[in-house]
């Protein structure tokens, strides 16, 4: 009945074509339509792989709800004028601050704020420096000045190594042995008098000690984030933006170059260049090397599968008839995705090139019958409608298993598997699907039109006898096969042994954790590469709150949520990896008690400091005194006394302050390393507290530890899933128990070339190669069934089998070789490891469907006869 069906569309192709193309065409438009929709502005968001019930995703989100992404975006001009990198960086901040007053649609603004310089911070610290001195400083600073007046009154006489202070009120022993040695070198240069006065009355001693302490937050004196020469100069701008591929990330970074084109930077000095580093210019440089990478991947592989199919069948015409379905399945693909998600992910951004490799072999079969038949003296209509129907079974069997393949990662919740593979699984099973009308309405309307054409653009008639080389190398395979088939059987078992040795290590854990290792080498070297290397000259880690961001449910919940991190850190089997937990408490001097404690202190050296004391000092003594002299105005300082430079690292999209800290791990710790990031997960993601509340806690590692994870989880998943329903469909074909083994026993071989190869090869697994298990499981199925099927029409005639079929066999692993092995030259490291993978199960599973397959029916049919199926 199917027969029957296909046939019957098959002559109405043939009778109304261009009807039938009509149809298509519009088709092609349409679908195409909705795909460059989704192609043109895909979702790299390493988010959109993740499932979207995953806890940390949702951790994740939650926080970016309360502080936003917190993504860097770090603006470097450099040139030779000190003064003129900070008037350039004075035009930029000013400008740039507008951009914190425009939503980003309904979200936040693109700009959460924006870091200039330290000026405030500097005159923060500067007003408040008592504060942030010791307790037992400022203690040992008043006994000091009590000593000193006292010994300028001469109450005190005959000091010597045995100083004496007056009994009474505010006496707390003998200076320290750090104060002798500070008293005989103070700013002033001076020796300490021989009779035991200090200039100043000693208070230049705690003069730098007081300053230092106070300015440890403050590292850039000039007020300017620059180097010490002043030749470089930074501004760093912190977005809404996860910097991990959002839309936000590339909308800000576009207008931060727009206003920097726009003051003209070579207007302040000749000389100057600027640049971009950080999250954001990071992130969008490696995704521009993606889809570049992706677009010159399928131009390379579209122009090599020209070259090859025309060589193949000395027809330009050909490339008509095999490319309209093959582009109708990849448009019908990506338009499904446009309706089914709206968008694709990193992953699915390259199955265009992969559906376009695949699915133009059943066209490609198709048309060879066709010429085969057509050489054989029938008539148009009827080697269009036998060719179709001869193929009918192995093609269908092809698009199932290559479309059940793919199907096989939608059991998976891992979001970079399963748009994957509903992509994927649409379009091949479409390719098939429009190449039954196309395909013979093609054939009907070339054939038709070349008899108007030049001859030089008309195709040769096909022969009935290939020409000398054509087919001779397929030929060759089926007769030596036939006559030596133990030896061809021998070779592949021992492939197979040798590559199974190293299996199981290799299957216990296949994954990669080096993230270093998938990225774009090209944007290390130039772009935000380079110019992060001079940002860090910049900025060397000073003013910076580095770490994870963390947020609490209250500020007072961070004391315990600080402790319970710590905790989980130091129960790590591995180590501790954390240095410290930085909070909003860490820039006050001291609690609120602490604060009292000092300010008691310092008024108590206020009233020392009577205007009579100061009054009987020499005037450039007493300036100094002076300004040491605690300020009335001195009081206790909480978050939101804190310069704003610093409060709003610790602070929510709300105003709320002091409920965000940050993570700050040790200096070995390398963040690269997908090991490091589950254990950062483990100590730092929803942490139970003690009394068993959970906290939604997540950073960035949250994002990549949850991504190996869900590798973990959902990688056996879907290869069992494929190889079951893959050998399911093979079964039900072949309807032989002795074929069936046959094609899956060449399954498993190519399987196991293309696992145990990886494994030799020291190549591991990420979100993007994954895919080739499952595709080599299609493949590693289609290209033998087409021999065993053509095999079993020929009444078991393996030989001829092979000599007809092995040419288009061949021809269908070329076109999907060179889609895979474009990918070999990309920059983009993930991208290298699948084409070195696809590339390896091809070529397995090729070798296994024209020598190992032949080989094993020629040893089964000598045993038990041919192989017959009804």
């Amino acid at each position: 009945m199917i027969r029957r069906a296909v046939g019957a569309i098959v002559d109405a192709s043939g009778r109304r074509p261009f009807l039938v193309l009509f149809c298509a065409l519009c088709a092609l438009v349409v679908t195409w339509f909705f795909a460059l929709r989704v192609l043109l502005d895909p979702h790299t968001d390493l988010r959109e792989l993740l499932p979207r019930d995953s806890p940390g995703l949702k951790a994740f989100e939650h926080q970016l709800g309360r502080v936003g992404g917190r993504a860097t975006l770090i603006v470097v001009a450099e040139s030779p004028d000190r003064g003129a990198n900070e008037r350039f960086v004075d035009d930029l901040s000013a400008r740039v601050k507008e951009l914190t007053k425009e939503k980003n649609g309904n979200g936040p603004s693109l700009v959460a704020y924006v870091e200039d310089g330290t000026k405030d911070v500097h005159a923060f610290f500067e007003d408040n420096k008592w504060l942030y001195a010791d307790v037992k400083d400022l203690e040992s600073a008043y006994d000091t000045i009590d000593f000193q007046i006292a010994v300028r009154s001469g109450l005190v006489n005959d000091l010597g190594d045995d100083d004496e202070r007056p009994a009474g009120e505010g006496a707390r022993g003998p200076p320290r042995d750090d104060d002798r040695a500070l008293a005989g070198s103070t700013s002033t240069g001076t020796a300490e008098p021989q009779d035991g006065r200090e200039p100043a009355l000693g208070l230049d001693k705690y003069r730098a000690r007081w300053e230092a302490k106070a300015h440890a937050q403050d590292e850039f004196p000039s007020g300017y984030f620059e180097t010490p020469d002043g030749t470089m100069i930074g501004m760093r701008i912190v977005s809404s933006s996860t910097g991990m591929g959002d839309s936000g990330g590339d909308v800000l970074l576009r207008r931060i170059e727009r206003l920097v084109r726009d003051l003209r930077p070579a207007s302040y000095a000749q000389q100057m260049h600027v640049g971009f580093a950080g999250d954001i210019p990071n992130v969008v440089d490696e995704k521009a090397s993606i889809v570049s990478q992706a677009a010159w991947a399928t131009a390379l592989a579209f122009g090599l599968i020209v070259a090859g199919v025309v060589w193949f069948y000395r027809s330009a015409w050909s490339l008509v008839v095999i490319g309209l379905p093959a582009l109708l399945g990849v448009g019908a693909a990506y338009a499904f995705a446009y309706f089914r998600f709206g968008y694709v992910n990193t992953t699915g951004m390259f199955l265009g090139a992969i559906i376009l490799g695949n699915g133009i072999n059943y066209p490609i079969v198709l048309l060879s019958r066709y010429r085969e038949f057509r050489a054989r003296g029938q008539d148009a209509a009827t080697a269009r409608r036998e060719a179709v129907q001869n193929a009918l079974r192995a093609e269908l069997v092809g698009a199932c298993v290559a479309s059940i393949a793919y199907g096989s990662l939608t059991v998976t919740h891992f979001r970079g598997f399963s748009q994957f593979g509903w992509i994927g699984f649409v379009g091949m099973l479409l390719v098939w699907i429009s190449m039954i009308p196309c395909v013979p309405a093609l054939i009907a309307v070339i054939e038709r039109v070349q008899p108007r054409l030049p001859s030089v653009l008309r195709d040769p008639s096909p022969r009935a006898r290939p020409p000398a080389g054509r087919g001779a190398l397929a030929n060759a395979i089926g007769h030596a096969t036939e006559r030596a088939p133990w030896v061809f059987v021998f070779i592949a078992v021992a492939l197979t042994a040798v590559a199974s040795y190293k299996i199981p290590t290799f299957v216990r854990d296949p994954w990669e954790y080096d993230f270093d290792k998938l990225g774009s080498r090209g944007t290390k070297k130039g772009g935000a590469g380079e110019w992060s290397v001079k940002a860090e000259r910049v900025f060397g880690g000073k003013m910076n709150v580095s770490g994870a961001t963390m947020i609490a449910d209250a500020p007072a919940q961070v004391p315990e949520l600080k402790a319970q991190i710590l905790a989980n850190d130091a129960a790590d089997p591995q180590g501790k990896m954390i240095a410290e937990i930085a909070t909003v408490d860490d820039l006050l001097p001291g609690s609120p008690e602490q604060q009292r404690h000092k300010l008691e202190i310092l008024q108590q050296i206020r009233d020392r400091l009577t205007p009579a004391v100061l009054a009987s000092l020499p005037d450039d003594e007493r300036s100094r005194v002076e300004a040491l002299r605690p300020p009335e105005s001195l009081r206790v300082l909480g978050p939101s006394d804190l310069p704003q430079l610093l409060r709003r690292r610790f602070e929510e999209n709300d105003g709320t302050i002091g409920t965000v800290f940050y993570v700050k791990y040790k200096n070995d710790v390398i963040f690269s390393d997908g090991h490091n990031l589950l254990r950062m997960a483990r100590a730092t993601d929803n942490v139970r507290l003690p009394d068993g509340k959970i906290v939604q806690t997540a950073s960035r590692s949250t994002i990549f530890a949850e991504m190996i994870r869900a590798m973990r989880t959902d990688g056996p998943r879907a290869t069992i899933a494929s190889l079951a329903a893959v050998s399911f469909v093979v079964l039900l074909a072949t309807r032989n128990v002795r074929g069936a083994l046959s094609v899956l026993a060449v399954l498993v071989m190519g399987v196991t070339l293309l696992v145990g190869g990886a494994a030799w090869m020291g190549q591991r697994l990420n979100y993007v190669n994954f895919v080739t298990l499952p595709i080599t499981f299609g493949i590693g199925c289609e290209y033998p069934f087409n021999v065993y099927d053509r095999s079993r029409l020929l009444e078991g005639d393996v030989t001829s089998a092979v000599g007809r079929v092995g040419g288009a066999v061949a021809l269908c692993s070329y076109t999907t070789v060179v889609g895979y092995g474009s990918m070999l030259f990309a920059d983009f490291q993930a991208l290298q490891s699948f084409g070195r993978l696809a590339v390896l199960g091809e070529v397995a599973c090729l070798a296994g469907a024209l020598m190992a397959l032949p080989a094993l029916l020629h040893v089964l049919q000598r045993r038990r006869g041919r192989i017959r199926l009804p």
